[in-house]
């Protein structure tokens, strides 16, 4: 058979090469983030675990002067440092319950997600108790 005819020479052969490697590459990549999110404490941390603690740090900080203070929730300012100080660990409700409070939270999911981290990585929850 010619190169073109043999399916494990040909473009099957190719396309069944090509998903193998690509399927093996995408569990080398999520054995090594898997890995690299193992910290529970802030001095476990990975370094991607630091990263993200700090591009929620510095957003939340610069969302806040922008938006200011008044109409925010005192909870929800409380909530968020708590997770902040952490290391974006804690497992906090930072429940946004304010227009002003939104306003915030959206802010840090936008710059969070810009970052790469996913936007369960924040704490917004608002569970009763």
């Amino acid at each position: 058979m010619s190169g073109g005819s043999d399916p494990v020479n040909g473009s099957i052969g190719r396309a069944v090469r090509l998903a193998v490697a690509l399927a093996l590459g995408l569990v080398a990549v999520t054995a090594a983030w898997a890995e690299d999110e193992a910290g529970e404490t802030p001095s476990t941390r990975s370094a991607w675990q630091v990263e993200k603690c700090e591009v929620y740090r510095q957003a939340f900080t610069e969302i806040v002067e922008h938006v200011g203070r008044e109409g925010v929730s005192a909870s929800f300012l409380e909530r968020n440092t708590e997770f902040i100080d952490s290391g974006c660990l804690a497992a906090v409700d930072a429940c946004p319950q304010t227009d002003k409070d939104i306003e915030i939270a959206n802010g840090l999911t936008i710059a969070t997600m810009n970052a790469g981290a996913a936007s369960s990585f924040s704490p917004f929850r608002c569970r009763s108790k």
